[in-house]
């Protein structure tokens, strides 16, 4: 293995719920039905963390703060087992 390929990616062990879990197989699969390569649990979360990225980027502690509970505030206040779906589902 090269050393750009070894120090490229590194191992992150997460806890994730079972609705997480099985919404990421979801939409790797879904990747991999249109033929996307390589779709697996690890490109779903990369790109997942990558929006995260993109929508918290350049924003003080305060807002990533308030970004995280308004988002927990949100979840804790859906009804479980509700999973919003666009509406072109």
């Amino acid at each position: 293995m090269s050393e750009r390929t070894q120090s490229r990616y590194q191992t992150v062990a997460a806890n994730l719920g079972r609705e997480d879990v099985i919404e990421t197989d979801r939409i790797a699969a879904e990747l991999r039905s249109v033929g996307w390569p390589y779709s697996n649990r690890s490109l779903v979360l990369r790109e997942a963390v990558s929006c995260l990225r993109d929508a918290l980027q350049g924003k003080s502690r305060e807002e990533i703060f308030r970004f995280f509970i308004s988002r927990t505030g949100r979840r804790a206040q859906s009804p479980k087992g509700f999973s919003p779906r666009r509406s072109d589902d």
